[in-house]
């Protein structure tokens, strides 16, 4: 059996980044090499470190790992992209490709923190060929959305919303979702719904011994407690002094290790809050960030480390203390629940309360360094645990039977018998100079069960007379209707259309030639989905390149009802849509595909989009978006929020 190959794609990775995301992504990685090939994508601003080391033979670059190196957005192309990560998230497909041509790595891992990987889910989704043997993972640390939502503030600015929807996308549509143990799952499922997440799988985290594990003999005097990390609302420092300030006595002392956050309320310092809550008391100590390497003096210093957040995912921190046989007292939230063991490595609060983690300090300090119950747990019980939660040989095994699980049931391709007719339906309108190029796009796809249906829109003016000639030259049916709109003449040609798919296109737009036939695959073997289109190429009137395209996500975005993120009006849909009563709008001049894909998610039914430029649209002067859409943008979005707001209404009664 050939070498499994595993990628992980992360722009935060250890030992260039140092928090708990991308040390976990730099320990599997070390965990895996020499039992699977393992490539580690990452941004390219660690390319000149990552230099640094290996000439220098840092052994803290893992020994037989790949790094391979991803151009950051930046620059006038970043605004063509809903945002710069969706940019970076295909570029990291790009690089996938690239570097595994025969089909893509047996397992890629993303993290779920700013949906680094919705576009290599988006081709996952569509059955790209170049992924083929690819399970695409999505690994939980924690979204930046619920991030945003446990330090209190979420914008509703664009770019905090469509990094939402880059999240949520991944994590829906990933073949996998990786969560480490404990309460994690089910805060997911809590926060994203059942049907949010992709299917799950447990699969723990690695990490190296830092500390080997020397414990220090109880000490007479006050119970030191410990909290290392960020000051932000989420871990819960604000509760945890409140809490200290609640606790009674003077045999025990707290302090607070890390850097500052605008978490704190109306977005200013949790520092200084924390400074105004602590007044002058002499128990507690509030201090900076320490290099990593002195950290291990304020361990040994401590008696007990705190955990205190509103949520973990699966702490480092946590991790860091067991390996220096520091108990923790912990919320019972998320990863604490897996991590800790109630009364052998530490203590599981009953809750988050503020009142109940006082209790707790006053309960560990009663007697002097903790008591009998503290020195029991501290004689080696924590370094213990931490051997158990971070042995790589069942994380190595399960990863590798990933990998293995699903070369086991490739996609198979779709039947070479099977060629369901496709009606390609061109509303023209005054096209007389890009229509034959279109048509020649259409009959050069490499799908060839196809049939093409002109809806002249009433343009009956002497330059049109061509179209006659045109039709007859592409071997298209014409017919013509009074001029009623883009959207009667698309309706026409559906109730006019044989076949059991239905492509509208632009007459000034152009297909490449495998359009057709992806978008086939994708509907053949996934009898759920409604549509298919894919990202374009902006090209001028001449047909030359521009900058740019659109980048679609598909109809299932929660903010599809204030931007068009569900595709191009370019996409492959089921002719039987149309018999459920779902149309183009007549009356809308701009956006009726927007309303159409609107409606078809209200109908319970999604698209899907194609990452790839699989089409040409033509940006003209003269175009509907360039003068209508751009100059009267305010109307038209009010006249499509009152069509979805008629149709969401029952106007007759039932009784009727």
């Amino acid at each position: 059996m050939s070498e499994r190959r595993i990628a992980f794609v992360s722009r935060e990775v250890y030992p260039f980044d140092s928090a708990g995301l991308g040390n976990y992504v730099g320990f599997a990685a070390a965990a895996l090499a020499g039992h699977a090939d393992v490539t580690v994508f990452t941004a390219r601003r660690h390319e000149a470190r990552y230099e640094e080391l290996r000439a220098a033979g840092d052994p803290r670059l893992p020994a037989g790992v790949r790094f391979e190196f991803i151009d950051e957005p930046h620059g006038p192309e970043v605004d063509y992209w809903y945002t710069p990560l969706q940019l970076w998230s295909s570029r990291a497909l790009e690089a996938l490709v690239r570097v595994y041509p025969d089909g893509g790595p047996d397992l890629v891992e993303f993290p779920d923190y700013l949906g680094e990987g919705c576009a290599t889910t988006q081709a996952a989704q569509t059955l790209d060929p170049r992924l083929r043997r690819t399970t695409v993972c999505v690994r939980a640390y924690t979204t930046a959305e619920m991030c945003a939502v446990l330090d209190g503030f979420i914008g509703a600015d664009r770019d905090t919303r469509l990094v939402c929807e880059l999240e949520r996308y991944a994590l829906r549509r990933a073949d996998h979702f990786l969560w480490p143990g404990g309460g994690v799952l089910d805060a997911y499922r809590s926060f994203y719904g059942a049907t949010g997440i992709a299917s799950p799988v447990e699969v723990a985290h690695v990490a190296p011994s830092e500390a080997g594990g020397q414990a220090r003999a109880p000490a007479d005097g006050p119970t030191a407690f410990l909290y290392v990390g960020r000051l932000e609302r989420r871990k819960g420092v604000q509760n945890l002094i409140r809490a200290a300030t609640m606790a009674s006595g003077d045999a025990w002392s707290l302090t607070l290790i890390g850097a500052d956050t605008a978490t704190a309320p109306l977005g200013t310092s949790m520092r200084a809050q924390l400074e105004l809550m602590i007044a002058a008391d002499p128990r507690i100590r509030l201090l900076e960030r320490v290099p990593r390497e002195e950290l291990g003096r304020h361990y040994a210093e401590a008696d007990v480390c705190v955990s205190p957040s509103l949520w973990e995912c699966w702490p480092n921190t946590v991790l860091e203390a067991f390996d220096r046989d520091r108990p923790v007292l912990a919320t019972p939230v998320g990863g604490h629940l897996g991590m800790i063991a109630d009364g052998r490595c530490g203590w599981l609060l009953r809750n988050g309360r503020p009142e109940t983690l006082a209790e707790a300090i006053e309960a560990l300090s009663a007697a002097g360094g903790g008591g009998e119950e503290l020195a029991a747990i501290r004689s080696g019980a924590p370094r213990r645990r931490f051997q158990e939660l971070t042995d790589p040989e069942p994380v190595r095994e399960r990863y590798l039977e990933l990998a293995a699980r699903e070369l086991r049931r490739r996609r198979a391709p779709r039947p070479a018998s099977r060629d369901p007719l496709v009606s390609v339906v061109v509303p023209y309108f005054r096209m007389e100079e890009f229509v034959a190029e279109t048509l020649k796009s259409v009959r050069a796809q490499t799908f060839g069960s196809i049939e093409t249906i002109i809806v002249n829109d009433g343009s009956l003016r002497d330059e049109d007379a061509a179209l006659w000639e045109i039709a007859e030259r592409f071997g298209a049916r014409l017919v013509v209707q009074p001029n009623s709109g883009l959207g009667q003449a698309r309706n026409l040609g559906v109730r006019l259309a044989r076949g059991e798919y239905v492509l509208p296109v632009d007459p000034d737009n152009v297909l490449l030639p495998t359009f057709v036939e992806r978008c086939i695959d994708v509907l053949e073997r996934r009898p759920e989905v409604g549509y298919v289109t894919s990202w374009s190429r902006f090209i001028d009137e001449d047909g030359e390149p521009l900058e740019g395209g659109y980048q679609p996500l598909g109809n299932t975005v929660l903010n599809l009802r204030s931007e068009n993120m569900a595709g191009d009006a370019m996409a492959l849909i089921r002719r039987r849509l149309f018999e459920r009563e779902l149309r183009y709008s007549a009356d809308l001049t701009s956006y009726e595909d927007w309303l159409f894909y609107s409606e078809l998610r209200r109908a319970g039914i999604e698209g899907h989009v194609i990452p790839e430029r699989l089409f040409h649209y033509r940006v003209r002067r003269a175009s509907m978006l360039q003068g209508v859409g751009r100059q009267r943008r305010e109307r038209l979005y009010g006249e499509l929020e009152a069509h979805r707001r008629e149709a969401e209404v029952e106007w007759m009664p039932s009784s009727v």
